[in-house]
């Protein structure tokens, strides 16, 4: 899921925009969350360290007695270089501001007629998932799943493995805490995500960064959670013509 975070410290704004956001999050039905609302700074960027990025921000431009919102973003962007900011302000002649200091702002909804705010927050909502959805899977460390009719963004990191089950195209996506199945092609991830994953087996696409083990005797795959794969005879050729060069 793609973090959403608001910051702003005026009380009535800040519910306002939690109540619009969450509420466009869950029309739309897509794969954003946790929606954290803080008041300052200083706390929404010690939350950003801790969670998944790229990530969505709503930011305040003016926070008296700390950085500005423009400061704030100059820092956000310094590890989360490709997330989304959207600032929330009373001026509407920001953009200039925003240009000087090289921030690539996706929006600036000013602070007003909650319709209208509502309008704004969507087509915002809306234009960050056509993008994810635009983009070769793993550019923004991140999958994209489509099943019926959400679509789930799932970091790369959490993810152990694809299982081709059955003869129906059917995968069932293994994860730290989650398993997934949908209809789908392990050919069509193989080609999406590239050199991160290693086909190791007809029925098998793993992350190689989650890889703990090769065992060759046994024609095992064995993932950093204790989880095993197969090995199939010209992966394991490849794997140890590898090994040699």
């Amino acid at each position: 899921m793609i973090p959403v975070y608001i910051c702003d410290d005026e009380p009535a704004i800040s519910a306002q925009l939690e109540r619009l956001v969450g509420d466009q999050i869950m029309m739309m039905e897509r794969d954003m969350g946790p929606l954290q609302v803080v008041d300052n700074p200083v706390s929404l960027l010690s939350l950003q360290r801790q969670a998944d990025v790229p990530a969505i921000y709503f930011l305040d431009i003016d926070f008296p007695g700390y950085m500005s919102g423009l400061e704030l973003a100059v820092k956000l962007r310094q590890y989360d270089p490709r997330g989304f900011i959207v600032f929330i302000t009373a001026h509407g002649d920001m953009m200039f501001e925003t240009f000087r200091y090289r921030l690539e702002a996706l929006d600036y909804i000013v602070k007003g007629e909650p319709s209208v705010m509502a309008r704004r927050v969507n087509a915002c909502l809306e234009s960050i998932c056509e993008r994810l959805m635009s983009e070769p899977d793993g550019k923004n460390n991140y999958c994209s799943i489509k099943i019926f009719d959400a679509v789930r963004h799932i970091p790369l990191q959490k993810i152990l493995y694809f299982e081709a089950v059955g003869s129906r195209h059917t995968l069932v996506l293994h994860m730290d805490d989650e398993v997934l199945e949908f209809n789908s092609s392990l050919n069509h991830f193989e080609e999406k995500l590239g050199e991160t994953f290693w086909r190791c087996h007809r029925s098998f696409l793993v992350n190689r960064a989650r890889i703990g083990n090769v065992r060759l005797k046994e024609n095992m795959v064995e993932l950093d959670n204790g989880e095993t794969c197969l090995l199939s005879r010209k992966a394991k050729a490849e794997y140890a013509s590898a090994l040699r060069d």
